[in-house]
């Protein structure tokens, strides 16, 4: 596989031969470990029978023009696809629970995630091993009129992950769909959203955390393409030391998609002055007849008044700054889910600041 451009904004800031596995674009490794993957609910019982999880004999394709990212999972021998499947009418009160355990030194999986009509779901998943490179390769269709609530959580250890997910929204449908990045030493993601039924709502969500030498470059596309969608994206970046993050958001809204009303902001807090942060918001909008299109980036470092103010309060440097860390990630983690998630990742990821009872 030939390497892609680097002017292409996809790959200008992790080009590809720094995530891949070897370092060499040609090169398709011959040895694989296959990932562990296990669905229950988030309380630790058993999912419900009418919630599937199996194998698929095929791989998983996406729609995209020159996707060699996808292309490089697909190929990958011993790569396995599964499917995941929540029927239609299904609501369940308890969010679900999707561990991925990587082994080996390189490893990979590919997931298909169907939510059917009228459900009622959430899915938290789990990447977590010590692999050095890990490749996961989502896609799925959210249908008609379905709430479906979707986080991504990414504790590996010292680990390269390729991440590269495509979601079709159909009609009345709402999705929300986030992303928590606290491990992995470089991490890659290209994460395309499609709405094409009429009163489609997305709503996409990031909480990044960057510390040491992390480099986290997340790419966003949310594409309208048909009347009446709303999609609202929200990235939160935090980096500390010597950490880079990177976070690409392209809206598009295409001709005939009257009534759209999209709109994406991206913030980072910067911790060092050796810490950097970038953020590339994008709109390319060829309908006229629009509700909204709009984007906004800013960088910062923390507020001193808001250090000043709780240091007075007798909390020591680090606890404020710790405190005010914790608020700034949480204001995107907390629309990621309803309580009962949101709790559960408040006390393993920002030690219970945030509980709800």
């Amino acid at each position: 596989m030939s390497a892609p451009d680097r002017a292409e904004h996809l790959w200008r800031y992790t080009p590809w031969h720094r995530i891949h596995p070897t370092g060499n674009p040609d090169d398709i490794p011959v040895e694989l470990s296959p990932a562990l993957v296990n669905l229950s609910l988030l309380d630790g019982s058993e999912a419900p029978e009418e919630v599937t999880i199996s194998a698929l004999d095929n791989d998983i394709e996406r729609d995209v023009n020159d996707d060699i990212a996808a292309a490089f999972i697909r190929a990958l021998p011993a790569s396995g696809a599964v499917k995941v499947t929540i029927p239609d009418g299904m609501v369940l009160d308890q969010p679900l629970l999707l561990t991925i355990e990587g082994g080996g030194d390189i490893s990979g999986i590919q997931i298909e995630i169907s939510v059917g009509s009228n459900s009622q779901t959430e899915l938290l998943t789990i990447i977590e091993s010590g692999v050095n490179w890990f490749g996961l390769l989502r896609s799925g269709t959210i249908h008609p009129s379905a709430i479906f609530n979707d986080i991504v959580l990414n504790r590996l250890e010292d680990t390269k992950l390729l991440r590269i997910e495509q979601f079709n929204l159909l009609s009345d449908c709402q999705a929300k769909f986030g992303t928590i990045g606290v491990g992995g030493s470089r991490t890659k993601g290209d994460l395309r959203y499609f709405l094409t039924g009429n009163g489609a709502n997305l709503q996409v969500n990031g909480s990044i955390f960057s510390a040491g030498e992390q480099h986290n470059d997340h790419h966003v596309e949310i594409m309208h393409e048909i009347s009446h969608t709303y999609s609202r994206l929200k990235w939160h970046s935090s980096c500390s030391d010597k950490s880079r993050t990177i976070g690409t958001g392209m809206l598009r809204i295409a001709h005939g998609a009257k009534g759209s009303d999209s709109a994406q902001v991206f913030n980072n807090l910067l911790l060092s002055r050796d810490a950097e942060a970038d953020s590339i918001p994008e709109l390319e909008v060829l309908e006229n007849e629009v509700v909204g299109c709009g984007h906004g980036t800013a960088n910062g470092p923390i507020d001193e008044g808001q250090m000043f103010y709780l240091q007075s309060r007798g909390f020591s440097e680090s606890e404020a700054q710790d405190l005010l860390v914790a608020s700034f990630l949480n204001a995107t983690m907390k629309e990621m889910g309803g309580n009962t998630i949101h709790n559960w990742l408040d006390k393993l990821i920002l030690g219970g600041a945030y509980t709800q009872t």
